[in-house]
């Protein structure tokens, strides 16, 4: 019968290691997603800063809006259509983010970043 403990103990032992390298490997991509959702931030951030400056100066953006038309006009229609489908996909997908935000963020015991 000690044997039989011995053993149990063993296999607890080896559970316990695994666990702690799966813990260890969680933690490891849970970083890596952080790291996305900072970059992610900081563009928000950028973009909200372009955007509030062509607010301001809106004669400056319709200029360059124009001149880009102009220059490249099939270009210019693929950026405002993949900005168009950009901006949709993201209204409809932005429940969705923040909901995977907070359960990482919760996970990882972080503040959600949204």
């Amino acid at each position: 019968m000690i044997s039989e403990d011995v053993q149990l103990l063993l296999r607890k032992q080896r559970l316990q290691l695994r666990i702690a390298q799966q813990r260890a490997s969680c933690l490891g991509m849970l970083e890596e997603v952080e790291s996305v959702l900072a970059t992610a931030s900081q563009l928000r951030g950028l973009g909200a800063n372009v955007s509030g400056l062509l607010r301001e100066h809106s004669l400056l953006g319709a200029a360059l809006g124009g001149l880009f038309l102009l220059w490249r006009p099939r270009r210019a229609l693929r950026w405002l259509r993949n900005g168009w489908l950009l901006w949709l996909g993201l209204r409809r997908g932005r429940g969705r983010v923040q909901a995977w935000a907070r359960l990482l963020g919760r996970l990882a015991g972080l503040r959600s970043v949204f």
